[in-house]
């Protein structure tokens, strides 16, 4: 087998085995995240060494953000949303509800004046002053999320009711996010790691928008009202994905699809795989297979590897594929997580 595999653990798992607490700190305190990430470095080692998951002798990285958890905040929160930070959960973005009114005043951040930016480039400047280089874990978000954080459900009347409105608000965050892409690859060979891990060992380079609530939109609705904004993402970073984390990636693979040359797409977990491997046809696109965290918990191993096998045999071989558990908790018992690991040893 040649696909990669890789495991990415919720909050609430970090702080129960290793003692890591996701405050503000975490996030913009760069001397204590480098203690935090060789700390759970060295854990990952310590449960799942022999699977090649970890490392047992850890170095500090100037890692920024990170890509051991996925969550995604900054973008939302350089809008103008307000964030709470917690011990063992992600950053909860509270929504702001703006009104129509705050909605078209709205304008994307100057980021060289932006004091919550300047804490980013704080943390940047002290990475390449103490190690000569940066890695930028920062979670990318996606066009939709940032709106429902801003807008909440109102987007979704705006998208029929109020285009106008629906178009400057996604025209200002698309405008933003890619100032924050040029930006952090102006810094960082890779920047999609706070997306989906798995990128580190699949396509580097990749920029990884997070479509996380599209699962909310029929195929028709994804391409008449945020295709456009995917493709300007695209034309700005050629080498790009997009990660759909809903159950349902058959429903909207076909709009997908249509970004020339897609890099990159992530597979939901529940999703129709036979469905999105038809369509995915013989475009060289590496397909990374979600496995759901609910599912770990009761699954057995052999049902591990019967989904597993099932996925390669849709696409007809693994040349193009890896697969992902992602939000795994601490209520997960460790002998669930190894049965999944070692399925790919089997598979081999």
């Amino acid at each position: 087998m040649k696909s990669d595999v890789d495991i990415v653990f919720h909050p609430s798992w970090w702080n129960r085995y290793a003692g890591i607490e996701f405050d503000e700190k975490f996030f913009f305190d760069a001397r204590y995240r480098l203690d935090a990430d060789v700390r759970m470095r060295r854990t990952l080692f310590e449960l799942f060494g022999d699977y090649g998951i970890g490392e047992e002798n850890p170095e500090p990285r100037p890692i920024l953000f990170s890509d051991l958890i996925a969550c995604g905040f900054l973008h939302s929160q350089l809008l103008g949303c307000k964030v709470l930070f917690c011990r063992d959960n992600a950053p909860q973005v509270l929504p702001a509800n703006l009104t129509d009114d705050q909605v078209m005043k709205l304008r994307a951040p100057d980021l060289d004046i932006d004091p919550l930016w300047r804490r980013v480039q704080d943390q940047i400047d002290f990475f390449i002053k103490e190690f000569g280089f940066t890695e930028s874990a920062v979670n990318l978000m996606g066009i939709q999320n940032i709106a429902l954080d801003l807008r909440g459900e109102e987007l979704f009347f705006d998208y029929y009711d109020n285009p106008e409105l629906k178009d400057h608000l996604l025209t200002v965050i698309t405008d933003m996010s890619t100032d924050i892409g040029k930006r952090l690859y102006a810094v960082s060979e890779t920047v999609s790691g706070g997306v989906t891990s798995i990128i580190k060992q699949t396509l580097p380079e990749v920029y990884l928008t997070s479509n996380c609530s599209v699962t909310m939109l029929s195929n028709d609705q994804y391409c008449e009202h945020l295709l456009k904004y995917d493709l300007r993402l695209a034309e700005e970073f050629p080498c790009f994905g997009i990660h759909h984390c809903g159950p349902n990636t058959e429903n909207v693979i076909d709009g997908y699809l249509r970004v020339p040359d897609l890099r990159f797409l992530e597979i939901g977990a529940g999703s129709d795989i036979k469905k999105v491997a038809r369509a995915v046809g013989n475009r060289k696109i590496i397909s990374c297979i979600r496995y759901s965290p609910v599912s770990l918990k009761t699954d057995t191993r052999e049902e591990m590897l019967r989904k597993t096998e099932e996925a390669i045999e849709a696409f007809g071989s693994d040349m193009d594929l890896c697969f992902s558990c992602v939000g795994i908790d601490a209520d997960t018992e460790t002998n669930k997580i190894r049965d999944y690991l070692s399925v790919f040893r089997e598979i081999q």
